[in-house]
């Protein structure tokens, strides 16, 4: 019963840990990409997208550079209870 209780108060620390994060980023990473191009996918909207998609609980997420192209690291508990490392291309929105 401690277990659960200490795995459930940290899981809720790094999602509000996340969520804040998220929100904050997310105002000073909206970026137009150029003309005729649409908007460049922000932190909290990348974290939404792959929350949705595993159906998960975000742990963590990140802005990082990968091969040359703006990416969101973005860690996720799934419901079967894997930590999972999810990539989301800030320009385009694939998931890796």
């Amino acid at each position: 019963m401690k277990y659960f209780i200490l795995m459930f108060m940290a899981l809720t620390a790094a999602q509000a840990q996340a969520s804040s994060v998220a929100t904050d980023s997310s105002r000073s990473n909206w970026l137009m990409a150029d003309a005729g191009k649409h908007a460049r996918l922000s932190l909290n909207d990348a974290t939404e997208l792959v929350q949705k998609r595993t159906g998960g609980r975000v742990l963590a997420a990140q802005e990082v550079r990968e091969q040359g192209r703006q990416m969101y690291r973005i860690k996720v508990l799934t419901r079967q209870g894997e930590v999972r490392i999810v990539l989301v291309d800030a320009e385009t929105g694939s998931v890796e």
